[in-house]
């Protein structure tokens, strides 16, 4: 599977996932946890018991807690909400210590509830090694003490795919596009899409821009679990001949596997040119010193000989 079916297969976030998933563990500063992911094939109703295992790989006793996540990521934004997929899952031992080496199996359930009404899920595991030994500060004996603590965290993400109907329907909620720009002002275009159907949908945007003079295209993509929201972000930078009226026409396409649904919108952003603000300064100045006869007052006298 070359890169191109990859990213209309998978998000840019599972992308990630699954590169974590690879390596067979996650690490952060003190804590490792193995595997670095789970990706499960359910039924519904249907119990999966799986084992991750924690160590401590740091020097210092650690305090660990784990706790159970709906995980939403996007290009602007990383949320862990309680709802969705974050309520099947129960963990057996959800705090503990953990000696220096020390390595602990834990134990976790994920219950696919009987009326679960979409295809794919996206929750996770988020453990967070607190040290025991704390190191204070104080600069003042008149300020109150300062605390300052370092907390490993790990994210172990827990996909879920279930057997459903397949609907793929994605609503643009609301959007943003600059109306107003400047040579090499940069302009910012934000899409907000809630999935609004039962499966993963994998979305490629792209910005058609139609000037007086100039095209231009601005492309983007992202993926958004069902019953989540999305937020795409990216931007545009008129270049030095660019300048008049633009039409921006915004086409995102979605679906599952390959885009079969399609969501648009339109904007207008005027663009003033830079270079003709220096020439109407220029030419007002010109036509000022004109009309008032404004002479130089630097006098230069040539004298002959």
């Amino acid at each position: 599977m070359d890169s191109k079916t990859r990213i209309k297969r998978f998000s840019i976030i599972f992308l990630v996932l699954v590169m974590l998933t690879s390596l067979g563990s996650v690490s952060a500063t003190g804590i490792l946890a193995s595997p670095g992911g789970f990706h499960l094939k359910m039924t519904a109703p249907q119990t999966y018991q799986g084992t991750l295992t924690v160590e401590n790989i740091g020097s210092d006793t650690l305090n660990v807690t784990i706790d159970k996540k709906r995980l939403q990521m996007d290009n602007v934004n990383l949320l862990f909400s309680d709802v969705g997929i974050a309520t099947w899952i129960s963990v057996n031992q959800t705090n503990f210590l953990l000696a220096p080496k020390q390595k602990k199996e834990v134990q976790f359930t994920v219950n696919v509830p009987s009326n679960v009404n979409y295809y794919d899920a996206m929750g996770a595991l988020v453990i967070r090694g607190y040290p025991l030994n704390q190191t204070t500060a104080q600069s003042n004996k008149n300020l109150p003490v300062m605390q300052v603590q370092q907390v490993p965290e790990i994210v172990v993400p827990i996909t879920v795919g279930l057997p459903g109907q397949i609907i793929e329907s994605l609503q643009l909620k609301e959007h943003s596009a600059p109306s107003f720009l400047f040579n090499f002002m940069t302009g910012s275009f934000v899409y907000h899409v809630k999935n609004n159907g039962t499966v993963y949908a994998n979305m490629t945007g792209n910005i058609a821009l139609k000037g007086w003079f100039n095209s231009h295209n601005v492309t983007f993509n992202g993926g958004v679990y069902p019953d989540d929201q999305y937020y795409m972000k990216t931007s545009w930078t008129p270049g030095i001949w660019d300048f008049g009226i633009y039409d921006a026409k915004t086409t995102i396409k979605y679906g599952r596997y390959s885009p079969t649904q399609t969501l648009t919108t339109d904007d207008t952003i005027f663009v003033f040119p830079v270079w003709l603000i220096v020439l109407i300064v220029l030419g007002v100045t010109i036509w000022v010193v004109r009309k008032k006869d404004i002479k130089s007052p630097i006098k230069i006298k040539i004298e002959k000989k």
